[in-house]
């Protein structure tokens, strides 16, 4: 595994900005500060404030509105879940858990602030302060310690994580693909042609 496969990243918006971004991965959210408003081509929407999570389904692709406040900039932390690695932990998963017939969560939706949650994000606090890259080790250490941490949050993200249903096959449109941008492109807001997502 290697920290170039665009896992993570942190964004500091000083003013009020938006930008769009496809999610091909399905991806945490952390907001430290600020405001953040999320929708994605479903309709589905979501409002964020800081010490909040939020779950962003694979294949989004989300229009993002991000407000600081007053001297704060908005501080985020996008954390994804490659499909490589969920294959790789599906296998992991007891037969009893694979074939649970639970429905599947929404593609966008608010995480319990739940300790184990909370404990994923807080301890990135330190690399983000150092400007230090997490090393391929500690990657997937933090990427077991999410997969866990949802599942023990609800059973619902079995189905949700592991839709691949055990295959774990790469789609040939996957493999033509030009690699996704790591950064999010982020446009100071024109309010004259775009209003406030709610």
């Amino acid at each position: 595994m290697s920290t170039e496969q665009n896992i993570y990243f942190h964004d500091t918006i000083d003013v009020v900005s938006h930008a769009y971004h496809l999610f091909q991965n399905h991806t945490l959210v952390y907001l430290y500060s600020g405001r953040l408003h999320l929708r994605n081509q479903c309709g589905e929407t979501l409002s964020m404030v800081g010490g909040e999570s939020a779950f962003i389904g694979k294949d989004s692709y989300s229009h993002l509105y991000a407000e600081p406040e007053r001297d704060t900039p908005c501080s985020v932390l996008f954390f994804s879940l490659p499909r490589d690695f969920l294959c790789e932990y599906y296998q992991t998963l007891p037969e009893s858990d694979r074939k649970l017939s639970v429905e599947e969560l929404s593609a966008l939706h608010r995480l319990e602030q739940t300790s184990d949650i909370n404990s994923i994000f807080q301890s990135w606090i330190p690399y983000m302060q150092s400007g230090q890259e997490l090393s391929d080790k500690v990657l997937r250490l933090k990427m077991m310690e999410a997969v866990y941490a949802l599942l023990n949050t609800d059973e619902r993200y079995i189905p949700t994580l592991f839709d691949f249903a055990g295959k774990c096959q790469m789609d040939m449109l996957d493999l033509l693909q030009e690699p996704m941008e790591k950064e999010i492109r982020w446009r100071n807001l024109n309010f004259e042609l775009l209003s406030k997502l709610n």
